[in-house]
């Protein structure tokens, strides 16, 4: 018991020295406040329309000669029929899908003949697929100036928040890749990782304390920034499981920042490894929707399954929440990594040089 009592008190004493360090540390203070700020300030801007590939539920009477025309002249919309117009929209509200129609015939007017249900989560998209459907169904009925249909967002989204898993994803991914990844590399450089080994410290603390000093980072930015975007609101159920979320992708991330650090010859090695991954592990998670090649390739980042889980638990208003997959597959990444780290420092002649 007191062996234990002594780790964790050494482990806690690295963590406040890395905590003091960091307020000193231009690098790391960029890395918390830049993202926060941004994440106040940001505003979507209208970019050039993109070929997407969309998901539709249709119900309703005499559908089915509706989805034959899509599913025969048009490539980027996956149709399925539904039996009613709310399981289509309970879909679209939970982020499953992107739009829910409900065909009715027997209105006289055509845009009387629709409910059209999307999901408004991102505004860009939002009016691309607005434009997208009023097209289809104008090509329907074969007429050349669309009616004015109705379109309706299938849950309410503040605009606010729903840029916030971006942030959130950008900002775990840089305190594990540069913040954990410069600090234990700085130590080394520094020989401070080597006077700390000579002492009471060992390895395996040293770890555990990067790893428990990230994920303080990472809970205090996540809780700035949901206060900010007005995201404390959603329900304990959901903060709930932003906060697993968030603490199984901190492991993630500082433990590839400290694979880095480990396999790194020094501090401006270490930099610079971060620097050049940085972006090929961020940007598949960000534009995974564009086309079914980029779907494909964030399958295997796990910036992908964080920013997934994120935009679920804190956008999507849907009722039941699935995050098993996100969730397995943060746990995957995350052993792998400190598997790799442990039978390195079982296997390594000297950590220090």
């Amino acid at each position: 018991m007191s062996k234990l009592k002594e780790n964790f008190k050494i482990i806690f004493l690295l963590i406040k020295k890395d905590l003091k360090e960091s307020l000193k540390n231009r690098t790391a203070l960029m890395i918390i406040m830049l993202p926060l700020f941004a994440s106040l300030m940001f505003s979507l801007v209208s970019s050039q329309q993109l070929v997407r590939n969309f998901e539709l539920a249709v119900s309703g009477q005499e559908s089915q000669g509706l989805i034959s025309f899509i599913n025969n002249n048009f490539q980027n919309f996956k149709v399925e029929e539904y039996s009613d117009l709310e399981a289509g929209k309970a879909e679209t509200a939970a982020g499953n899908i992107d739009a829910a129609i409900n065909y009715k015939p027997e209105a006289e007017n055509i845009e009387d003949r629709y409910q059209i249900y999307l999901d408004s989560r991102d505004t860009v998209n939002f009016f691309i697929l607005r434009e997208n459907i009023s097209q289809l169904l104008s090509s329907y009925h074969n007429l050349s100036n669309g009616p004015q249909f109705d379109f309706n967002s299938a849950a309410e989204v503040d605009g606010t928040s729903a840029i916030l898993p971006v942030w959130l994803t950008v900002t775990i991914t840089m305190i594990g890749l540069m913040l954990i990844s410069a600090s234990l590399s700085e130590e080394k450089d520094n020989k401070t990782l080597a006077a700390l080994l000579v002492t009471k410290v060992n390895i395996y603390q040293v770890v555990t304390a990067k790893s428990l000093f990230a994920l303080i980072l990472a809970l205090i930015t996540s809780t700035l920034m949901g206060a900010l975007n007005g995201v404390l609101t959603v329900g304990f159920k959901r903060l709930l499981f932003a906060f697993i979320v968030i603490s199984i992708a901190t492991f993630v991330f500082s433990g590839l920042g400290l694979i880095i650090s480990l396999f790194s010859k020094s501090q401006s090695s270490s930099r610079s490894i971060s620097t050049v991954i940085y972006f090929p592990i961020i940007f598949p998670a960000l534009v995974a929707d564009v086309s079914p090649l980029t779907q494909r390739l964030a399958l295997f980042f796990p910036t992908h399954y964080l920013y997934q889980a994120l935009d679920k638990v804190l956008v999507y208003q849907g009722g039941k929440i699935q995050l098993s997959l996100e969730l397995l597959f943060l746990s995957i990444f995350a052993l792998v990594f400190y598997l790799i780290i442990f039978i390195y420092i079982r296997k390594a002649d000297s950590l220090v040089e």
